[in-house]
């Protein structure tokens, strides 16, 4: 019997191994990474230039104002796309970083930082949003290092689409670990969202 049950729980370790790999992000921490995500770096300044055609849902002259004094590297944003099943464009995982101390905040209402972020999120994508969730240092999110960690969830930039977001603080910076999901897709998303926050290592 005691042979069975071991059986199984190596079973059950070995495919969680199997799913997942650790992998170093461009901010210099690690995270462990779903084996059916791949990771792609790229330059929020550099896509913008290329939307030729204005395809991107964001509102370019707010956003050049909000990152006006920003180096380039502020400008960088680490992307998950799912590799298959799912339309990336719409259902992805990505990672920010902002010189920013989340002590900042805490001085403020877990929900006055929330309605901050969606007052952002309205200007940039030019569209109501709404708030459908805000949390302050939630049960199922790893405090780990951060002396606090915010969760929110609001409306995505696209129809049918709501963005969770998870804000807490790696190597003293501002860390923002988000996904962006079709309705259908969230619960999916959101799960591997903070599975990934919770795998964060320095």
């Amino acid at each position: 019997m005691k042979n069975i049950i071991f059986s199984f729980l190596f079973l059950i370790l070995s495919t969680q191994l199997i799913y997942s790999k650790e992998v170093r992000t461009r901010y210099g921490f690690y995270i462990d990474l779903p084996e059916n995500y791949t990771s792609l770096s790229a330059n929020m300044d550099e896509i913008l230039k290329g939307d030729k055609n204005n395809e991107l849902a964001i509102n370019k002259e707010y956003f050049n104002e909000i990152m006006a004094g920003s180096s380039k590297s502020d400008l960088n944003i680490e992307y998950f796309f799912p590799k298959k099943r799912y339309n990336a464009e719409l259902n992805n995982i990505y990672i920010t970083v902002q010189e920013l101390d989340i002590k900042e905040l805490m001085v403020f209402s877990p929900k006055e930082v929330c309605n901050a972020m969606v007052d952002t999120f309205i200007s940039l994508w030019n569209k109501p949003v709404k708030l459908y969730s805000c949390e302050f240092n939630p049960s199922n999110i790893d405090m780990k290092k951060s002396p606090g960690v915010y969760y929110y969830e609001t409306d995505g930039p696209f129809k049918n689409q709501r963005l969770h977001a998870i804000m807490l603080e790696m190597n003293e910076k501002l860390t923002s670990f988000a996904s962006g999901c079709e309705f259908r897709n969230c619960l999916t998303f959101r799960k591997d969202l903070i599975k990934i926050t919770n795998s964060r290592s320095e």
